[in-house]
């Protein structure tokens, strides 16, 4: 649900920041998701989105988002601790409630608190076990579909992350709706080159919040792959990418089995990418998740060598400014997205 009862504050444009002001304006309109729900728990969390300093805590059975600044002598609020449902800053130990307001001053008691004594709170919601939030306040992407794996019990879920990869946003979601780089950069995994030009003849669907693709591809299977004992795997790919940057990517093999891999980046900064990756699948439910953990974060870390290797390390969005070939119309239209939406410079996020 959709925290709109409290006063919600549009972020302004951070003084040091990595972004081009119009830039981070366009990427400012969109959810992102910040963090999994387990891991804000005892204490406030520091987090960072799009150069803003932010602090989440759980305050009781909601969540607080906001600039992670107390305004009475700018210290970190990320740096304090929770009492009685509130955020108390370390220097001076005003509490803070979940709509912000600041509820006692203890060193005056009996001052009647101004109305400015208050956190920056920004919108936020929580879905599938994410907090996602909102800069600007006004959302222009709509919020990603797991269905029908959501709260399904015949799916086991499980998570990688988060992690901070030293890339863009752009290049690492870009890689994640390449189906060309599978027999290259996973090689050592899954892939394998005669199966190069599987995956490259693609139709996909695009509307103003998201694009589909649907494609075949043949995958090796080594002998440290927990997902069955055949050379060979043949599998069937549907996938989703919901802007600016989270995929959902139906994975299926023969016998009804479904693997289904959530990847959610935030914009850090320009060149720095948080990773919440959720897996979600109905089989194999007597192996050990750290088992399967292993063999997607050695999938997953062959992406991140070959993406935090990329030059430049943002997007180009002028189309002529990089070779393209038919493997890369999802590519292409998905930078076309990024100058609507009004990302102008030559690079961006």
């Amino acid at each position: 649900m959709i925290e709109e009862s409290y006063q919600i504050h549009a972020a302004k444009y951070p003084a040091e920041c990595t972004f081009s002001e119009s830039d981070w304006n366009a990427l400012a309109n969109m959810w992102y998701p910040i963090a999994l729900e387990e891991d804000i728990a005892e204490k406030p969390v520091a987090l960072s989105l799009l150069d803003v300093r932010l602090v989440v805590a759980r305050l009781g059975d909601e969540y607080v988002v906001a600039k992670d600044l107390c305004i009475h002598r700018g210290a970190p609020l990320s740096a304090g601790w929770i009492k009685n449902s509130c955020v108390v800053c370390p220097y001076h130990g005003y509490e803070f409630g979940a709509d912000g307001k600041c509820t006692k001053v203890p060193c005056d008691p009996d001052w009647k608190i101004p109305a400015k004594v208050r956190l920056e709170t920004y919108l936020h919601t929580v879905k599938y076990g994410l907090i996602w939030v909102c800069l600007s306040g006004d959302p222009q992407n709509q919020l990603p579909e797991w269905e029908p794996e959501a709260d399904n019990p015949a799916y086991r879920r499980f998570h990688m992350g988060p992690e901070i990869w030293d890339c863009s946003a752009g290049r690492a979601i870009e890689n994640f709706i390449d189906n060309a780089h599978f027999s290259f950069v996973h090689q050592s995994s899954f892939g394998q080159e005669s199966s190069a030009t599987m995956g490259t003849e693609y139709e996909f669907e695009m509307t103003d919040n998201w694009m589909t693709m649907e494609f075949e591809y043949l995958a090796t299977n080594p002998s440290d792959s927990p997902i069955s004992n055949e050379a060979e795997l043949k599998r069937h790919m549907h996938r989703t990418l919901y802007f600016p940057f989270c995929t959902r990517t139906c994975i299926s093999y023969p016998g009804g089995r479904e693997h289904i891999i959530h990847i959610n980046i935030t914009p850090v900064s320009a060149r720095k990418a948080q990773l919440i990756v959720v897996f979600t699948r109905n089989f194999d439910h007597d192996v050990p998740v750290e088992k399967l953990l292993e063999w997607e974060r050695k999938i997953l870390g062959e992406d991140r060598v070959i993406i935090e290797m990329q030059k430049p390390e943002e997007i180009p969005l002028e189309i002529s400014a990089e070779v393209h070939a038919k493997a890369d119309k999802a590519s292409i239209a998905y930078r076309n997205w990024l100058r609507k939406v009004g990302l102008g410079r030559s690079f961006t996020a």
